[in-house]
């Protein structure tokens, strides 16, 4: 597993003004601290705490995660894309390491 790597899902097809759906996972194991390994040793609490989107300049969603969010987690919502630009998803960890995904909004001309 490579730790903060992602993928944002949105439509192939996107004219200006339309409400799309716009998903996103991200890998990370989102270990709670409250597991043992296979040695019996604690499994230190290990999760993405921050999460921060940006349409262009404009941050449009956030989300504040524990420990409690499942492995590998996806976030859904819908958005109007109003301009050509790109969206960023910015996820912080609880070690302090920041891991960013983009894809860019684009219309369909013709």
């Amino acid at each position: 597993m490579e730790i903060g790597k992602g993928k944002i899902l949105i439509p192939d097809r996107i004219a200006q003004g339309d409400v799309i759906r716009v998903q996103a996972v991200v890998q990370h194991p989102m270990d709670t601290g409250f597991f043992r390994d296979a040695n019996a040793n604690m499994i230190p609490p290990y999760f993405m705490k921050d999460v921060t989107v940006t349409y262009g300049e404009a941050e449009v969603a956030r989300f504040e995660w524990t420990s409690g969010v499942s492995k590998d987690p996806m976030i859904a919502f819908p958005l109007r894309a109003d301009r050509e630009a790109p969206l960023i998803f910015t996820y912080k960890d609880n070690r302090g390491t920041s891991y960013q995904i983009s894809v860019p909004i684009a219309f369909q001309t013709g």
